[in-house]
């Protein structure tokens, strides 16, 4: 998956874009194996953090959350917790219901 972080007027330092590449790429890849490109965006006002997290993982298939927080990892911690019951949830929709239906045998 690939993975751009980046901030709007701010100076993101080596391990801020270390600890998101890993825990994003390790919150997606529990729900969904495909996903192809995720978008991370950080910014500054009035003194908070605000952390924009967008994910495509196929055709159709986009997630995007935001968080704030006082501190700038507490706000990517925020927004991946939501991205991922996102996630979580649309896996949940799409899941086939239909693939495990028994046999007229079975039936008790």
């Amino acid at each position: 998956m690939k993975i751009l972080t980046s901030g709007q007027q701010l100076d993101l330092g080596d391990s801020l874009r270390a600890y998101v590449e890993e825990h994003l790429s390790a919150a997606v890849s529990k729900y969904m194996d495909n996903a192809i490109e995720a978008q991370v965006v950080f910014r500054r006002e009035r003194g908070m953090y605000h952390c924009h997290c967008s994910v495509h993982v196929g055709t159709g298939i986009d997630a995007q959350a935001e968080a704030e927080g006082a501190e700038i990892y507490l706000s990517f911690d925020q927004a991946l917790e939501r991205l991922a019951k996102q996630i979580r949830r649309d896996k949940r929709k799409r899941r086939n219901h239909h693939a495990r239906l028994p046999d007229a045998g079975d039936v008790a």
